[in-house]
């Protein structure tokens, strides 16, 4: 390797060395004001830094004593080109494990116990539209003797590209009196990672194709002819029930109302008339005798 490549090595590795101790200061000095994180930007101008807080207002502080006494101590301590702090605020700072690690870190300083402020962050961070959460904290808990406990919510990706593009982690710690804490906040976000299939609605109805325009001559052939008078639909009457009074006598005469005397009375058969033949059978009989 030459002198060259060396010099360009150590330049790459002193200047993240640096980032990494102003991200150090920046938490500890902005630790009220809900530090988020830090992006640095360098430009022919200087150093454009850009700090995310949940409470700018605390950081900027009255007229921007706050935020120009931060840009002196910065300037005089880090050797960065005219240094220049820009403070932005977090839209959604229960998605940020920095944010949800030192808030955990706060309640359990103030004397809340860890499982209810595990409980309570996790719950907070599900609420805000997040895919899964993991806590965990580590330490002298309940004993002189040290142990962990983890608290999960939901699908936090362990392996794989999945937990590289999705799950974002956080560290940090607290001094008890028991003895230092150690709080993990690892958040899957939901929406990190694109679908890989999209489902295209064709339900639309489809695009109406304008009609080719008449020619001028065709167009005069379409005046000259007539107008089609409408044709009258008769409507069908409907059928009328007709009920006259020689049908309602037939009916009154096939109704045989009987009594029950009548009923008990017998039947007196009438024999049948004697016809012509028999009279003529009868005197002829007479005449022969």
């Amino acid at each position: 390797m030459s002198g060259s490549e060396k010099s360009a090595v150590k330049s790459l590795l002193s200047m993240h060395r640096t980032y990494a101790e102003l991200d150090e200061y920046l938490s500890t000095a902005l630790k009220e004001a809900g530090y988020a994180g830090v992006d640095i930007q360098k430009n022919p101008v200087g150093s454009r830094i850009t700090v995310f807080v949940t409470r700018p207002g605390l950081a900027i502080g009255r007229r921007g004593t706050g935020i120009k006494d931060l840009t002196e101590r910065v300037a005089a301590k880090f050797p960065l080109p005219n240094p220049q702090i820009a403070v932005s605020e977090v839209e959604s700072p229960e998605l940020n494990p920095r944010i949800m690690a030192a808030r955990i870190a706060q309640i359990v300083a103030r004397g809340t116990a860890f499982r209810r402020a595990a409980n309570w962050t996790m719950n907070s961070i599900m609420a805000a539209g997040a895919a899964g959460v993991e806590i965990g904290v580590a330490g002298k808990l309940r004993s002189d003797r040290s142990h962990s406990e983890k608290y999960r919510m939901g699908v936090v990706p362990k392996s794989g590209e999945a937990s590289k593009r999705v799950v974002r982690e956080a560290t940090t710690d607290v001094l008890l009196k028991l003895g230092l804490y150690g709080i993990q906040v690892s958040i899957a976000i939901k929406d990190a990672v694109p679908p890989m299939v999209e489902f295209i609605d064709q339900t639309a109805a489809p695009a109406q194709v304008p009609a080719p325009e008449a020619k001028p001559e065709e167009a005069k052939k379409v005046e000259a002819q007539p107008e089609a008078k409408p044709k009258t639909v008769k409507k069908a009457r409907a059928p009328r029930a007709e009920k006259t009074e020689k049908t309602e006598e037939k009916a009154e005469e096939q109704v045989a109302v009987t009594t029950p005397e009548e009923a008990a009375k017998p039947e007196i058969v009438e024999a049948p008339a004697k016809t012509e033949q028999v009279d003529q059978i009868a005197q002829s009989e007479s005449k022969v005798s």
